[in-house]
């Protein structure tokens, strides 16, 4: 039996979780710059202050002076938004942040030659009609409900970070605006939303971030959406939204309810994740409005939960099922006690990120208390942490609680344990767990409360699982149909200021298991200025 287990182990070890961290290639960069160079090129290459062709006085009458191009306008405008700023649950979407440039596009701005057709097909075009050219980049970050865990959370939304760059046309009226914005960008590692969030809680105080390096691996993204907003009376507007790419493909219907000082001006977008309009301003003119915009969004496909479109390198799970759900499969004629034992291992085995205490005194009551055990109270919590709660960081109060447990019994643990604690108690923050040290945990375990046959039938397992998941990713669901509520102020003053905070509540957009909360909220600021 000793050589199965060496063997086991050996097989076990030859295992490995390479990762994969690309460098974001340069060529997103060049390309927005090419974009930009080609549209200031456009604007004036054909302006000439120093041509010398004279025009007669028949020419000078026939010139109309109402088809002069529109004064240029520049602006910025900064989008941050957080689950933190308002107190809420760090979890799901977490943090977004977008820095737009929109100038005055002329007839011969490229992009206004892009998309000037397509927006127009959604508003009446006048001669009032205005365009603004925009180049934008920006990031969102994804997590799972307890952030604390450096395991996958089965049946939680995935880690996941995206970053982009956009190049845009707004087409707007007195009443009307239409948005369609080019985006480019990644997903993965190499757009750094682990060390982004762990160095933001670091500042602020909050828990480290411990699973980022099961996130959603690098790929390359190209994406386009569109977003109209209408007002038919002042204080009353419809909003539409549609996303199509690699990185999301859904569309998005809403209403917007207002009140305050301001006419039928669709104003700025709302969030990050769905900016819209940038600040639409008359010279001289101010207004201030608070709303609240209730809507829906059907998705088709979000690479952030979902994976890469057509990759087979992913796995899914709606609870912690590890092989120990799974172990009588292997046992030639389980026994009433070992369909007992089944049913024990699975109510362990569901996790949903805040019953961690109520799952451990089920696992000392049955797997400690009246077995062979001989292990402290420290060196079973590490057993049980490792195995069934997704190698959770333990907090700092409890950790001393723990460490001078297995302080008191060192003499006692075997090598095993001994190593298993160490790694616990002080590993890197933000680091995975070692395959290695799951499989400490898993052999101390099934030594005491296992047969042998039954204990390399479990250990064999180990070893499947492991290699099922080597070189792949975990993934979620969809959840087709999302409601959102959003809700705020929002104030341009006569100079062009802006000012605007926006509260967000929004059923998850995944299917979760059991017992995990079916809604977010967050809050964002919006800063610009028309120059």
């Amino acid at each position: 039996m000793r050589n199965n287990e060496n063997e086991i182990l050996y097989r076990l070890q030859r295992s490995t979780f390479p990762k994969i961290c690309e460098k974001v290639n340069d060529r997103i960069f060049i390309l927005l710059v090419f974009l930009v160079s080609l549209n200031l090129f456009a604007q004036t290459k054909n302006q000439s202050p120093n041509t010398k062709k004279q025009i007669s006085t028949a020419e000078i009458e026939e010139i109309e002076p109402d088809k002069k191009e529109p004064e240029s306008q520049h602006q910025l405008r900064l989008i941050l938004e957080n689950d933190a700023y308002g107190g809420f649950s760090d979890r799901y979407y977490t943090n977004g942040t977008r820095l737009e440039y929109n100038t005055t596009a002329s007839e011969n701005n490229l992009t206004r030659r892009m998309f000037g057709f397509w927006n127009e097909l959604f508003l009446d075009k006048s001669e009032s009609t205005k365009y603004l050219m925009g180049i934008s980049t920006g990031q969102e970050f994804y997590t799972p409900t307890n952030i604390r865990k450096a395991d996958v959370s089965f049946g939680d939304r995935p880690y996941s970070s995206r970053g982009y760059v956009g190049n845009s046309l707004t087409t707007y009226t007195e009443s009307a605006s239409v948005t369609t914005e080019l985006e480019l960008g990644m997903i993965g590692p190499s757009v750094g939303g682990k060390s982004a969030q762990i160095n933001f809680h670091n500042l602020i105080g909050s828990p480290t971030p411990q699973g980022w390096d099961t996130q959603i691996p690098n790929s390359y993204s190209v994406g386009v959406n569109t977003d109209v907003r209408k007002f038919w009376h002042r204080f009353f507007g419809t909003h539409y939204n549609v996303n199509l790419g690699n990185i999301y493909t859904n569309t998005s219907v809403g209403m917007i309810f207002r009140l305050g000082n301001v006419d039928k001006n669709p104003g700025p977008g709302f969030s990050a994740m769905m900016p819209g309009a940038p600040i639409l301003h008359t010279p001289g003119k101010g207004y201030w409005y608070f709303y609240i915009n209730p809507g829906a969004t059907l998705q088709i496909y979000n690479a952030t939960i979902q994976g890469h479109i057509g990759s087979d390198d992913t796995y899914k799970n709606q609870n912690r099922g590890t092989s120990l759900s799974n172990w009588d499969q292997f046992l030639k004629s389980p026994t009433y006690e070992v369909g007992e034992r089944e049913l024990l291992y699975r109510t362990l085995s569901e996790d949903n990120g805040r019953n961690s205490l109520t799952r451990f005194i089920i696992f000392n009551e049955y797997l400690v208390k009246g077995s062979s055990n001989p292990y402290d109270f420290g060196t079973n919590y590490l057993i049980f942490n490792t195995i069934f709660n997704g190698a959770e960081d333990i907090e700092r109060v409890f950790k001393l609680v723990v460490l001078k447990s297995v302080a008191d019994n060192w003499q006692a643990l075997p090598e095993n344990a001994r190593l298993m604690a160490i790694y616990s108690l002080f590993r890197p923050k933000g680091g995975e767990q070692p395959t290695i040290v799951r499989y400490y945990a898993y052999e101390i375990l099934s030594q005491f409360i296992l047969d042998p046959n039954q204990r390399n039938a479990l250990l064999e397992l180990l070893r499947q699982e492991i290699e099922f998941r080597q070189d792949k990713t975990y993934t979620g669901d969809l959840k087709r149909a999302v409601g959102f509520i959003r809700a705020g102020f929002v104030s341009v003053s006569e100079s062009g200021f802006l000012f605007s905070i926006n509260y967000n509540f929004q059923t998850i957009d995944f299917e979760s298991a059991k017992g995990l909360p079916q809604q977010h909220q967050w809050l964002g600021f919006q800063l610009g200025k028309v120059f």
